[in-house]
């Protein structure tokens, strides 16, 4: 019994490291949201799918870039719009990128945007991770975690996060934790089909 407990223990503690979120507490998903993922390996890779009733809007977040521009995810309605909470200082969140970027480099433009979405980082530390990883999509800077509160179904401060947003601009999918090879493309997939 003492094993048993020690290694909830370990596990817990290892959730907790493992990703860079003051606050790992989650909510769970709705019981709709389980029973429309593709496969119950969905749920156990961190990956959430909301049926078309159920997805909320995103909104509030906008904001200046690592680029010094200006960048309103609203604008991008119309398309689909994979948006990644990250920071430099996050291990996890450096162990996504390569996916994250190879999704963004084939994905086409006109149908499928990326954003990332800074969180609590200096503008140099995250420069210096965009052109480390050639991320290839603009970063909106979130200092204090303001911007991912707007986010439905994100608890504050969860990064890395990803949510994959549908062309009306509601979470359709999110990722609590890091994004993993082949993850993404279905769901995309899926939404170009809607």
């Amino acid at each position: 019994m003492r094993r048993l407990v020690g290694l909830g223990v370990l596990i817990a503690a290892s959730a907790t490291v493992a990703a860079c979120s003051l606050l790992p507490v989650l909510p769970a998903p709705t019981p709709s949201a389980i029973a429309t993922a593709s496969s119950t390996d969905d749920i156990s890779l961190g990956l959430t799918r909301y049926p078309i009733g159920e997805r909320k809007a995103v909104d509030g977040v906008t904001g200046a870039t690592l680029d010094g521009k200006q960048l309103d995810i609203t604008s991008l309605r119309g398309r689909i719009v994979v948006i990644n909470a990250w920071a430099s200082w996050c291990d996890p969140c450096q162990e996504e990128l390569p996916v994250l970027v190879g999704v963004a480099n084939s994905s086409d433009p006109k149908s499928v945007s990326f954003v990332g979405l800074d969180v609590n980082d200096t503008v140099d530390a995250a420069n210096a991770m965009v052109k480390k990883f050639a991320i290839p999509y603009a970063s909106i800077i979130d200092k204090g975690a303001h911007l991912l509160a707007h986010i439905p179904g994100v608890p504050p401060e969860a990064i890395p996060s990803t949510v994959v947003l549908d062309r009306q601009g509601r979470v359709a999918a999110r990722v609590i934790g890091t994004v993993k090879p082949g993850m993404l493309e279905p769901v995309i997939a899926e939404l170009q089909a809607e």
